[in-house]
Formats: C-alpha cells, sequence, structure tokens
C-alpha cells in the first residue's frame, strides 16, 4: 500500500497533467488559430520581400560594376540587370514596408480570407508577367543574333535571368500562401444562422 507522501506526490503529479492537458487544450481556438495563421502569413511575405530586396541590390551593385568593367553583349547584360532591378527595388521596399507595418493581430476572418486571396490574385497575375519577360527575352535575344547586336543580346539573356528568377519566386512564394491559405479554408464551415462563415476547431 502506498505511503501517504507517495500518495500525495500521485495526486500532484495527476493535478499537474490536467492542468497542462487543459492549458495546451485553451492554447488552440479559433481565435488563436486565426491570430497565428495571419502572423505566419505576414513573417511569410516579409521574408519573401527581404530576399527580393537582396535580390535587387545584388544586380544593382553587381550591374553597375560590370557596365564600368566590360564592353559590348556583357556590358549590355549588366546595364539591364541594373535598370530592371530598380524596379524590383521599389516593389521590394514598398512591399516590405506594407508587412512589417501591417497589425496580422487585429484582422478578423474576413479580413484574413481577403487578404489571403488577395496576395495569390497578385501572386498569379505575376507568374502571367514573368512568361511574358522570359519571352520577350528571348525575342531580344533571338533578335540580337539575328542582326548581330551585342546590345540585343545582353538584353535579352538579362531578360531571360531576370524572368527566370521571378517566375521561380513567385511561384513558390504563391504555393506556399495557398498551403498556408488553404490551411484556414479547410476550418471554414456555415456559421448557425445560415449567413456568412464560420471558425471551427478542432
Amino acid at each position: 500500500m502506498p505511503s501517504s507522501s507517495q500518495y500525495m506526490r500521485r495526486v500532484f503529479l495527476l493535478l499537474l497533467l490536467s492542468v497542462s492537458f487543459a492549458a495546451q487544450a485553451a492554447e488552440v481556438t479559433p481565435e488563436s488559430f486565426l491570430v497565428t495563421h495571419n502572423a505566419q502569413a505576414v513573417r511569410l511575405n516579409q521574408t519573401a520581400m527581404s530576399v527580393l530586396l537582396g535580390w535587387a541590390v545584388l544586380n544593382i551593385g553587381t550591374g553597375t560594376a560590370g557596365h564600368f568593367a566590360t564592353q559590348g553583349e556583357t556590358q549590355a547584360f549588366f546595364q539591364a540587370n541594373a535598370a530592371w532591378n530598380v524596379v524590383n527595388l521599389a516593389i521590394a521596399g514598398f512591399g516590405l514596408h506594407g508587412q512589417l507595418t501591417a497589425t496580422p493581430e487585429t484582422w478578423d476572418l474576413a479580413r484574413s480570407l481577403a487578404e489571403g486571396q488577395q496576395m495569390e490574385k497578385v501572386l498569379l497575375l505575376n507568374v502571367g508577367l514573368d512568361v511574358g519577360y522570359i519571352a520577350f527575352g528571348g525575342f531580344l535575344l533571338e533578335r540580337g543574333l539575328h542582326r548581330d547586336s551585342a546590345r540585343l543580346r545582353g538584353w535579352g539573356k538579362s531578360l531571360l535571368l531576370q524572368g527566370g528568377f521571378l517566375l521561380l519566386f513567385d511561384a513558390v512564394l504563391w504555393g506556399l500562401n495557398w498551403r498556408l491559405n488553404t490551411q484556414l479554408t479547410a476550418r471554414l464551415v456555415p456559421s448557425p444562422n445560415g449567413v456568412g462563415l464560420m471558425l471551427t476547431w478542432p
């Protein structure tokens, strides 16, 4: 038969386990899930804009240096890289500022869904534009070869590189946002009054 001290230890252990399980159950609610989801979405897009910003700075730096250090086709390639990434720098700067100043903890369900859907639509549009950039780069390269134009060949190669990077960037970012948004929409059910949607847990 266990002693009184052993009995008290067992009771204390069971009490701790009960409190722990209750705390864990209380940790995840529809409201806390929504806050966590929104924070993850903002962090994801902050990281993405930081990557794009780094790519832009790298290309502007190397492009400017390459412009002065090379000639002909290679010089045109570096020129186009630098010029193209001035636009990327602006997009990444504004995008990062928007993500850093966002307040995802205040978003309700409707705002959370709208933000996720808007990001997916923008990224899908960008993917289409990226394919166009690559196609135009191929056209410039072909024209450069046909006309024996070093400048057109350099610009074409630059567009192929930049368009290819952006296509990969936007496609991966769309996939990550889509997966995150699917985790949210999978928990939506009609509200009891039949108007609108609500989150359920688990």
